[in-house]
């Protein structure tokens, strides 16, 4: 009895749904009829039912788009503006043809934007950082050889862009980024070859300007700006192997316990920033590649020589360990998702606009 009960509550709520879908075509067919025969004062009423409830969202830009049309012929061009907006509010990506859309609606659509204000992107990805080796050290009585061998990182992190236009537009970011890098030490002189692993974490806050193409369903991006880096960790594994070793083969090799090496990093530090990718339209929103370069813009390295107190560094005394003096690039490639923000809206006289973001009233001629 339950289930049959059940069933047909589901049966008279499809119903339901499915006989709003079929009665509200035909009103809009009844609309088109009457604005064809020049009874333009009726379709109002004719068409709230379904533009309150019952109407899709492709019934409901064509019904809006009618009233526009209406309002227009009518000279009420403060109903024809509030037809059209809500149009845009049914549909955000509408966009006015001459071919398609009757000549006085495509220029009052010149007077609409649905332009997101902000665009928020979320993103994950991998990278590879480069040190750039301003002053080396060797603390070896021997000479050394040094080789840098590049280590793949990870990042996760966001994005909010501020639309200036509908591809201009002005960024911020927050990223964390895992990043490291191996040196490697050849000694072979007194028998010794080592290796020093770097493990970072950053915080990243770039600041940019972007440009994106705003048509078709792939959109290439690119952007130039500057950003702060913040070294919040760093530590260091170090490898050794003996080359003189009694044992059997004739190497040993061993690795120490991770040292925390973030005393000797500065935490503020700067970069160029530049990238660019290409956007997939998906519905409303998109997908993204995005590949970034940071062109490191100062030396990370501090306290080579000493420890958190003051004194000779024990890496210096056991493992013959000195860091070098170095600025960081990281090449990072990303992908994410972004959720446009769709605000339809009249836009503003520039001067205006610039006036009012600015915090600036006009004044009024006396």
């Amino acid at each position: 009895m339950a289930r049959f009960i059940s069933t047909l509550m589901l049966a008279i709520i499809f119903g339901n749904v499915f006989g709003q879908g079929q009665d509200c075509e035909p009103t809009l067919n009844q609309a088109t009829a009457e604005f064809d025969a020049g009874r333009f004062y009726s379709l109002p009423s004719i068409l709230k039912p379904c533009l309150d409830n019952g109407f899709s969202k492709e019934q409901k830009v064509r019904a809006y788009l009618l009233l526009t049309q209406s309002y227009l012929i009518l000279n009420d061009p403060i109903a024809a503006e509030n037809s059209y907006l809500k149009l845009l509010e049914a549909d955000p990506e509408y966009v006015a043809n001459p071919t398609r859309d009757p000549v006085d609606v495509y220029y009052l659509s010149k007077k609409f934007t649905t332009t997101p204000v902000f665009t928020p992107s979320f993103f994950g990805g991998a990278n590879v950082t480069f040190p750039r080796i301003l002053y080396s050290t060797n603390t070896s009585a021997t000479p050394t050889q040094s080789d840098i061998k590049y280590k793949i990182g990870y990042q996760v992190g966001g994005n909010l862009d501020w639309n200036l236009t509908d591809r201009w537009s002005i960024g911020v970011g927050l990223r964390y980024s895992f990043r490291s890098f191996r040196t490697d030490y050849d000694n072979s002189y007194s028998g010794d070859l080592k290796s020093f692993t770097e493990k970072q974490n950053w915080i990243d806050v770039p600041l940019y300007v972007k440009y994106t193409k705003d048509t078709g369903v792939m959109r290439p991006f690119g952007y130039i700006g500057l950003a702060a880096n913040l070294l919040v960790g760093d530590n260091l594994t170090v490898e050794s192997t003996d080359l003189n070793s009694p044992i059997p083969g004739g190497r040993q090799f061993s690795t120490g316990a991770d040292q925390n090496i973030t005393n000797k990093r500065f935490f503020f530090n700067r970069s160029v920033v530049i990238g660019g990718g290409i956007k997939y339209k998906v519905g409303k929103n998109f997908l993204f590649v995005d590949a970034r370069y940071m062109l490191g813009l100062n030396n990370i390295a501090k306290n080579i020589y000493t420890d958190r107190n003051g004194q000779l560094d024990r890496l210096n005394t056991n493992y013959q360990y000195a860091s070098d003096l170095f600025k960081v690039d990281n090449l990072s490639l990303s992908v994410g998702f972004i959720k446009p923000l769709y605000d339809p809206r009249k836009k503003k006289p520039v001067v205006a606009g610039l006036l009012q973001k600015l915090g600036i009233k006009k004044k009024k001629n006396k």
